[in-house]
């Protein structure tokens, strides 16, 4: 039978075990303490930020609450009252200034008719021709008779084709008529009462011509908002020759007062461009131009520009 031992080693394996037990648990008491130590320091400190952004918000609340009391005590309020008082001065002055400007235009776009024409027309005549009525106005001949011969009035046209007072060559249209619808057989006979004119061949024609003159080119600039269409300035007003190309650079933007503006539709005599024309111009890196030839029959041509202000923009313009 196998021995179990003496008593004296059972005791001694008896300490052996407690030594370790106290000694594991002792470590296990130091590791829960350091775990609370470092638990309770990060609580602090998540405690310590929210304490820190508490007082923080509470600090600039207490910041905008100053500002606004003092942008709403009576010296701002004041100035913001000038400033809006002042922003409608100036659209009051706007719209008048482009009255002004728009009624200068029109007295610049006023065509004289050269006195010198109707002697040149007078002297063209052939002495087998007769006119019946005339019109000459500031930019137009319109010329109505009777010849006895075809090359007679084709004379005519080419004397005045000769001038240099016709932006193009003047038209003829020409065509041979009865006598009978000018008149009754009395018309024919002379004063004397004897004699009876024996020409039995006539031509009507009628002769349109379009003077050489200048043309005037007028660009104004509006602001769209809503309903509401107000003037951002004056009627500039240039001076071309008929057929002359002309540019206007530059108009896809503009800024008056520190606002600015961006071109949303173009008009040019009445009638409205294609809006990918316009929105090519609006974006145009270089600022967008807008170029055509100053032809026009009326002598004028009227080029309207609308624009919108440009979305947060610095200032807080809307």
């Amino acid at each position: 039978m196998a021995s179990l031992g003496s008593k004296k080693d059972i005791q001694k394996r008896d300490l052996n075990f407690f030594a370790e037990f106290t000694a594991a648990a002792a470590k296990m008491t130091r590791l829960l303490g350091y775990g609370v130590v470092v638990g309770i320091v990060v609580v602090a400190l998540i405690v310590g930020v929210i304490v820190w952004g508490v007082i923080r918000n509470m600090i600039t609340q207490d910041s905008i609450d100053k500002l606004n009391n003092e942008l709403n005590s009576p010296p701002y309020s004041e100035i913001e009252q000038k400033a809006q008082s002042l922003q409608a001065q100036l659209s009051t002055f706007n719209n008048y200034y482009y009255t002004l400007s728009q009624m200068r235009g029109q007295v610049d776009m006023v065509h004289d008719v050269p006195a010198a024409l109707t002697d040149i027309i007078y002297e063209a005549i052939p002495s087998d021709t007769y006119v019946d009525n005339y019109l000459l106005t500031q930019t137009s001949l319109h010329i109505e008779g009777y010849t006895f011969s075809y090359y007679s009035a084709l004379n005519f046209v080419k004397k005045l084709n000769d001038t240099d007072r016709f932006s193009m060559p003047v038209t003829l249209t020409i065509q041979r008529v009865d006598p009978s619808s000018i008149g009754t057989p009395d018309t024919f006979i002379y004063p004397d009462g004897k004699t009876v004119n024996p020409v039995n061949n006539y031509y009507n024609f009628v002769v349109e011509g379009a003077l050489t003159s200048d043309v005037y080119v007028s660009v104004s600039r509006f602001l769209r908002q809503n309903d509401t269409v107000t003037s951002l300035g004056s009627v500039e007003t240039k001076q071309y020759k008929q057929g002359e190309e002309f540019s206007y650079e530059g108009i896809g933007k503009y800024t008056q007062s520190g606002v600015n503006y961006k071109l949303q539709s173009i008009i040019v005599n009445r009638a409205a461009l294609a809006n990918n024309v316009v929105e090519s111009i609006a974006n145009d890196p270089n600022g967008g131009v807008l170029r055509d030839r100053a032809i026009s029959s009326e002598g004028k041509i009227e080029i309207q520009l609308y624009y919108v202000v440009v979305e947060n923009q610095e200032g807080g313009n809307t």
